[in-house]
C-alpha cells in the first residue's frame, strides 16, 4: 500500500441512526478521505439490538459492557449489525460520495475471534479479537472504496461470535498500523471530577478503570486503545462535535506504554505479508 495515512473509525449510537447524525458523520468521512486519509469503518448498533430483540421477546444482558449473546441472541445480532446498520451506514456514505463496501469480520475470515468471559464461553457467542487479516482491507482501500465493518467475528470452526465493537475496532487498527479514532457519546474520557482528559497515558487509564471512574462502555474503549497502541499511531476518544474538531481541539488522545489493560487476552497475530 502507499503511505497515505489510515485511520480505523469506531461510531455507534445516535451517530448511525437514521436521521441528520449519521449524515453528518458521512460528511465528514468523505471530507477526511479528500484530505488524503484512507479509513476504515467500524460501526456498533447495541440499541438497535436491544430493541429488535425485546420486540422477540429476547432479555438482554449485559456484563462488564457486553452483550450476553444466545444463539436466538445471535440470530438479532447478525440481523441487525451485519444486516440493517451495515447497509445503512455504507448506503450513506456512498451518498456522501465515498464509495464504501460493507462486511462483517466472518467476511474472509477478517476477524478470528475465540471465546469471551471467565470463563471462556459464560457469556455465550461472544468473542474476543484473536487474529486479524487484513489483507482484504487493504485490497479495498488501494482500490479506492472505505470498508464498513459489522462488529461479528469467527472462530476455528466457521461459528459467527459477536465482538465488541470498540474491541474489534482496536484490533483492525493495530494490525493496519492504523490511527484509531473512537466516536461515542461523550465527549472524551472523564476524570473523576467529571472534567475531559485532553490527553491520557495509559497507565492513567489503569487507575481510572480501577478506581471505577471509567466504566460501562468507556471500559471496551481503553480497552480498545490498549490494543491498537501496540501496533497503530494513535488513539483518540471523543463524540462527534469533538471529532469535526480535531486534532485542533476536543477529545482525548491516548499515548502508550507496555502495561496491558485487558488480563489474560490472547495476542494478535503479526500483520500477514503477502506472497
Amino acid at each position: 500500500m502507499n503511505e497515505r495515512r489510515i485511520a480505523v473509525v469506531k461510531v455507534g449510537g445516535k451517530e448511525i441512526a437514521p436521521g441528520p447524525s449519521i449524515e453528518r458523520f458521512a460528511r465528514w468521512a468523505a471530507a477526511q478521505v479528500r484530505r488524503g486519509h484512507r479509513l476504515v469503518v467500524v460501526h456498533g448498533g447495541g440499541d438497535e439490538v436491544s430493541e429488535r430483540a425485546a420486540a422477540l421477546g429476547l432479555p438482554t444482558e449485559k456484563r462488564f459492557g457486553q452483550r450476553v449473546t444466545s444463539a436466538p441472541m445471535l440470530e438479532v445480532v447478525l440481523e441487525v449489525l451485519a444486516g440493517r446498520v451495515n447497509a445503512r451506514l455504507v448506503g450513506c456514505l456512498t451518498a456522501a460520495g465515498l464509495p464504501s463496501v460493507g462486511l462483517s469480520g466472518v467476511s474472509g475470515r477478517l476477524l478470528t475471534a475465540v471465546l469471551a468471559g471467565d470463563p471462556p464461553g459464560s457469556l455465550g457467542f461472544v468473542g474476543k479479537p484473536a487474529q486479524v487479516r487484513p489483507l482484504l482491507l487493504e485490497t479495498l482501500l488501494e482500490g479506492g472504496y472505505t470498508p464498513v465493518v459489522a462488529p461479528v467475528g469467527v472462530d476455528s470452526a466457521g461459528q459467527p461470535l459477536n465482538v465488541n465493537a470498540d474491541l474489534a475496532a482496536g484490533a483492525l487498527a493495530r494490525a493496519l498500523r492504523a490511527d484509531l479514532w473512537l466516536v461515542t457519546d461523550v465527549p472524551g474520557v472523564r476524570d473523576a471530577g467529571g472534567s475531559v482528559l485532553a490527553r491520557l497515558s495509559v497507565s492513567e487509564a489503569h487507575r481510572l478503570l480501577r478506581r471505577g471512574t471509567a466504566r460501562d462502555g468507556m471500559v471496551p474503549k481503553l480497552q480498545a486503545s490498549e490494543a491498537a497502541l501496540g501496533g497503530g499511531r494513535s488513539v483518540w476518544i471523543g463524540d462527534l462535535d469533538a471529532l469535526e474538531r480535531f486534532p485542533r481541539s476536543g477529545g482525548t488522545t491516548i499515548v502508550g506504554s507496555r502495561r496491558v489493560l485487558v488480563r489474560g487476552a490472547v495476542p494478535l497475530a503479526q500483520r500477514e505479508r503477502r506472497a
